[in-house]
């Protein structure tokens, strides 16, 4: 027979309201066995102290054989007999479930939580057990798996919208601009040479002129006519120079 794909997970809960077969001896240990292949059970620990109402909070795996359509879960409750309870009859009670409930219910690889009826031996409804059951198909992923899935990165803008520039530099701020109260004579620094004759130099001229509160434009005037006035010494120096060569 060929492997299966389907496999069948079941957490059995706890049960309630079961007969205790073993009445003459004492309370009840039951414990719970499962299967689809009657081959193949599967089966929970004893509870030796639930009695009636037994927890188990155990998780069994179970291959399914067959197509889900052709597959059903039987669960049996079972008391675990000891010596000198020859005469008890083990059978606390049965149910079973069809796994096409489940998956045409939830469908594949998705809990699905029953409390199923018990019926004793005899037929009669007796106690009934929580169960949770999942049908998973090994070799298909179930499709809400897939829109479940969370993306790997999150969503955070990639740049900050802070500002990329900080303040103003305090190489741009107001007061590293010149500004209207610096006078003449600390920008125009150059002397005229006054080795051509005794004119007063540029700066005298302007420290002159600030002195008497004359105007920027009249500095500057003022510095035109010194220029000439150097002028015309140069050309009165050169003069004594040209009659002697041509003498």
């Amino acid at each position: 027979m060929a492997s299966s794909s389907l496999e069948l997970k079941i957490k059995i809960s706890s049960a309630k309201d079961l007969k205790n077969v073993n009445w003459r001896h004492g309370s009840l240990k039951p414990f719970v066995s499962a299967w689809v292949e009657l081959n193949a059970k599967s089966s929970t620990k004893v509870d030796r102290d639930g009695d009636t109402s037994p927890s188990w909070n155990e998780t069994l795996h179970i291959t399914v054989p067959s197509p889900v359509g052709d597959s059903v879960l039987y669960l049996e409750i079972v008391h675990d007999k000891a010596d000198g309870e020859d005469d008890t009859k083990p059978i606390v009670g049965s149910a079973l479930l069809s796994l096409s409930d489940v998956v045409d219910h939830v469908g594949f690889g998705v809990d699905a939580f029953r409390t199923l009826e018990l019926r004793r031996p005899s037929g009669r409804p007796q106690g009934k057990i929580d169960v949770e059951i999942s049908v998973k198909d090994l070799l298909h992923r179930p499709s809400d798996q897939y829109y479940a899935y969370a993306a790997p990165y999150s969503v955070a803008a990639p740049y900050s919208v802070t500002t990329p520039y900080s303040a103003t530099p305090a190489a741009y701020c107001a007061a590293a601009v010149p500004t209207a109260s610096y006078n003449a004579q600390s920008v125009y620094a150059y002397q005229v040479p006054t080795h051509y004759g005794q004119q007063a130099s540029y700066v005298q001229i302007v420290a002159a002129a600030n002195e008497t509160g004359a105007g920027t434009e009249t500095v500057l005037d003022v510095g035109a006519v010194a220029g000439a006035l150097d002028g015309l010494a140069i050309a009165g120096s050169l003069g004594p120079l040209e009659d002697n060569k041509h003498r």
